[in-house]
Parts: C-alpha cells; structure tokens; sequence
C-alpha cells in the first residue's frame, strides 16, 4: 500500500469522495498523541499538527457518505514509528480480546490448520487466546510491538497490512477468521483494506472488527477518542455502504464500553454466512436508531462541542482549585487519550505533578506537548496522591480494585467524562 510521505489535509472524502467537508470539531494544534517525550524531554516528531474532524455532508452533497473523518493525514511512517500501547497490560483487555476469540469460534466452526488472521495483533494477545488446538495464527502489524508477539512463539509480518502481506506468509491458504480491533479507523484508504480483505478471507470465512462507535463517542463526550492516528469515526451507515461495494455484508453487530464506547461488526462474503435471527435483528435495530440521532445533521455535533469546551473548563478548574489547596493530584494511565486530554485542557507539570503508569516502558518518559513526567504505579502511591486524573477512564472497573488501598485511605479517582467527577470508595 503507497502512502504519502508528507502530511496532507483532505478535500474529498475517503469512502466517497464527495468534496463536500464541514467542520465537526478542533481540538487544536496537538502533538502526536500515541508517542511519549524521552527523559531528555524532546518528542519523537516536534510538529504540532491540527487535530480537526470534518463530516462527508449529505446536506451539501446528496451522494455524500456521512463519513466523520480527520481533516488531516499524518505519514504512517511517522505515526507508528515509536508504539507504547499493549494490549496486555491490563487484565479487563485480555478478557475483552479473548471474548472477541470466543466469537469467533462459536460462529465459525474452527478445524485444525485453518488459519486466523490478526491485523494490528499488538503484543499478540487475542491470537494467544484461541482455544483450538492446531489452527494457524498470523499477526500483521507495522509497529516495535510485534517483538512481544514473536517472544511469545507467533508468527509475524511487521507491515502493513495487505494481501501482498499475508501472501509473504501464505501463499496459498486464504484465512477462516480474520480480526482487526481497533486498528480500521487508521486508514488512509479503507476501499483498499476492504478488497484485500474481500482477496484474503474464505468462502465461508468471517472478519471481525471492532472500532469506536460515533454515537457512542457523542454520547460519553468522549473528545479523547479523536487523534492523529484515527482517520476515521465510524457509525454502521457508511460501513455498510463500503462493505456492499466489495460484495461484503454485515452479518452480526453489537455494542460494548470497550475504550470508551465501541461496536463489534462481523462481515462475510454477501449470501455466505447466514446470520442468526437475533443478529439479524441487531443490524436492523442499529440502522434505525442511527437514522433517529440525525447524524447526517450538524445537531448532534453542535451539542457535542458545547459539552467538551466544558470538560475543558471545569477540569483545569478543578486542577487549579486542587493546587490552591495545596491537594496532591496524579495522572492514572499515560495513554494516547490521556495526551488528547491534557493537551486539549493545556495540563501543566504544577498542575499534575506525575502520571501513574504500569508499563514499564514508560517509565521515565514524559507526556508529549505538556511535560509531565510518568511514574511507575508503586512510586506515585509512596507519594499518597490526594486524587487521581484517570486518563483511561474506560478502564475504570478494574482500577477501582487496583487501586482499593487508595480509595480506603480517602483518595478520590477525577473523571472527565462524560462530565468531570469524582469517586470515591462508595
């Protein structure tokens, strides 16, 4: 796949190409959120780049998609070039993963030497949590993560996906199960990753996809879903319109509060794989509740810009009432949304004087664009915070038992959304 080497600002849409683009949302000019600033302080890429969504205009254009898409286009070379996300790391992703596994083996009926496929496989978690015994597994995915992968005893592409890539490794055998988890809202050219899906998968074969889901977004004010890397803010409408153009069609779809708010989609070769009379109903009910939130108005993003500019304001309110009163506040999770937030907010070191992280590999790194240094778990807890800003606040359930000591001791855990507020051990 040929991608561009400079950055690009988008005229036309990247499903449709209808030209007509209106404004949904700046968060401004941001560094690249999924990157941390090394002990010396300096960013991996010092460009700050507009962080601005635009919407395919159904009003101005009425062949136009509705697709919500980033404005700009950063070189995949650039983005993916230092990766720190595992999806390993936490234990409530590791379920999540082996639930998306699970499915995959109650819908399609898995044999020894069928092959799965993971794109964007990370450190290699969901493909280690198949059960059946014998399968092929594959992950294809362009950034240093895949080292976990390999130590773990998978076999890897480190590419971008395509069926050129898959081929490298089979050339033959076409996938009975291909999964892509939050990595689909990353491409610059969806109609390209869709017909090398349509070229890779079998007769009978299902993909599996999960991504954040617009309204949902809409719903939870969840502005830090929005980055560089997300190209794309998918609901089923436009989907549905890609799929049916490589004679694909979505089979089963259903919601969860995975990262903020996503939904999962199986799609299959169109009249191969009959969904259930439950699935079925699930597609329909999703189309028409879509249809209802007018997502091919301004309305729903005019209220949703009102909503966030006050996340923004109550927060840095709340920071700097908290450093008045000389209250210990830290960051909990240095995470890709967590550099949206506090580059949105204009987070400073007086005002979040640390970032609470498990991976080690943050350590000693500081927050891209805003310079707070990021701390092992064990050393912000010597330090008795008053309050933690959780940044992965979709993670919420699990750190709540993590964290239980802190919350005994009257620690408070700071969300943001879907308003700024506080919880405590009750």
């Amino acid at each position: 796949m040929s991608f561009s080497p400079i950055l690009v600002t988008r005229t036309a849409c990247r499903i449709c190409g209808s030209k007509a683009l209106s404004k949904v949302l700046s968060l401004g000019d941001q560094y690249i959120a999924g990157s941390f600033a090394g002990p010396d302080g300096k960013p991996p890429v010092s460009r700050r780049i507009p962080l601005d969504l635009v919407r395919c205009d159904p009003a101005q254009d009425q062949n136009a998609c509705g697709l919500v898409q980033m404005r700009h286009s950063v070189p995949p070379r650039i983005l993916y070039r230092s990766y720190f996300y595992r999806s390993g790391i936490n234990q409530s992703m590791r379920d999540h993963l082996a639930g998306i596994s699970k499915f995959a083996e109650d819908t399609v009926k898995l044999e020894a030497g069928d092959l799965v496929v993971d794109i964007g496989c990370n450190d290699g978690t969901l493909l280690k949590s198949y059960r059946v015994p014998g399968i092929k597994r594959l992950g294809i995915d362009p950034s240093n993560m895949v080292e976990h992968a390999r130590a773990a005893g998978l076999e890897v592409v480190n590419d971008f996906f395509s069926e050129a890539a898959l081929r490298s490794a089979y050339p033959v055998q076409k996938a009975k199960v291909i999964t892509s988890i939050a990595m689909f809202y990353d491409l610059e050219n969806p109609h390209k990753f869709v017909g090398d899906i349509k070229a890779s998968l079998d007769e009978k074969g299902i993909w599996i996809l999960e991504l954040s889901y617009l309204p949902l977004m809409l719903k939870m004010n969840s502005f830090d879903t929005v980055c560089h890397e997300h190209l794309e803010y998918y609901s089923l409408a436009p989907m549905e319109r890609l799929f049916a153009e490589h004679d694909l069609e979505v089979v089963d779809v259903t919601l969860n509060d995975c990262n903020g708010g996503s939904f999962r989609i199986a799609v299959g070769h169109c009249g191969q794989v009959a969904p259930s009379a439950e699935a079925h109903d699930r597609v329909q009910t999703l189309r028409i509740e879509e249809f209802e939130l007018a997502l091919d108005t301004d309305a729903p993003y005019a209220a949703f810009r009102k909503n966030i500019e006050k996340i923004r304001k109550d927060l840095r309110a709340f920071l700097a009432k908290a450093k008045k009163e000389k209250k210990l506040v830290h960051g909990y999770g240095a995470s890709t949304k967590g550099n949206t937030t506090l580059q949105y907010i204009g987070a400073t070191p007086d005002l979040l004087l640390a970032i609470a992280d498990r991976n080690p590999d943050k350590h000693g790194s500081f927050t891209i664009g805003t310079n707070i240094p990021i701390i092992s778990e064990e050393e912000s807890r010597k330090k008795k915070p008053d309050y933690y800003l959780v940044l992965p606040w979709h993670f919420m359930a699990e750190f709540k038992k993590r964290e239980a000591d802190f919350l005994k001791r009257g620690g408070k855990f700071l969300l943001p959304m879907p308003t700024v507020h506080l919880v405590g051990k009750d």
